[in-house]
């Protein structure tokens, strides 16, 4: 796997991948920057990026053999999980993609984002993503669109729940949600940032795809 779109954001995370126990009491281990989807699809597995652990995954409809999941601290505030096909493309159909995020005190979610990376205009991939059952704004994506919630005072777990609809000759090879966190005592991240995170990592998946 070479030209990693989130090496290329300065990311340097560890190579650690644990199981939980299954009574859950386990210590998440850190979260590897690329993981065979069949990993984090194994009962129990749980992972920790920064002050985010991320559990709970599932997924339909892309294939396990050769689908990554790419966690990275885009900054300090920030983490990005994304579903990717590592330099190749989802085939048509609907392909799903939901876990959790939980937040180790104090610190609290404030928002959540998510984008798609395509490479045809024509025909029109859609994605839907509720973040704790909340629709981004906008509800409903298209091609390399992004769309956002925003928790209000912040919530320390969230239920990411992606759907992507790609059709017949379209090339959809990621989809990628982002947390921006805040301590208690501290001021919200603005939307904006998170959206510029998705931009960042979108530019890293275009020119791995052109490799």
């Amino acid at each position: 796997m070479t030209n990693k779109p989130l090496k290329a954001l300065g990311v340097g995370l560890g190579s650690t991948v644990a199981l939980l126990m299954a009574c859950g009491q386990a210590n998440a281990a850190t979260c590897t920057t690329s993981t065979p989807l069949a990993t984090v699809l194994a009962a129990g597995f749980s992972c920790t990026e920064g002050n985010t652990t991320f559990s709970g995954f599932t997924a339909s409809g892309a294939d396990v053999a050769t689908t990554v999941v790419e966690f990275a601290m885009v900054s300090p505030t920030m983490d990005a999980v994304t579903l990717s096909r590592d330099g190749g493309t989802f085939a048509p159909g609907s392909v799903t993609f939901d876990f959790m995020a939980t937040e180790t005190a104090p610190h609290l979610i404030v928002e959540a984002s998510v984008g798609i990376d395509v490479g045809t205009v024509m025909p029109v991939a859609t994605t839907v993503t509720t973040f704790n059952g909340l629709a981004t704004s906008p509800a409903t994506l298209s091609n390399s669109q992004s769309g956002f919630v925003m928790f209000g005072s912040g919530v320390s777990t969230v239920a990411a729940d992606n759907t992507s609809h790609i059709p017949s000759g379209a090339f959809v090879s990621s989809l990628t949600d982002i947390f921006s966190e805040r301590r208690e005592t501290a001021v919200p991240e603005p939307a904006s940032l998170s959206l510029f995170a998705l931009g960042l990592l979108g530019l890293g998946f275009s020119r791995r795809r052109r490799s």
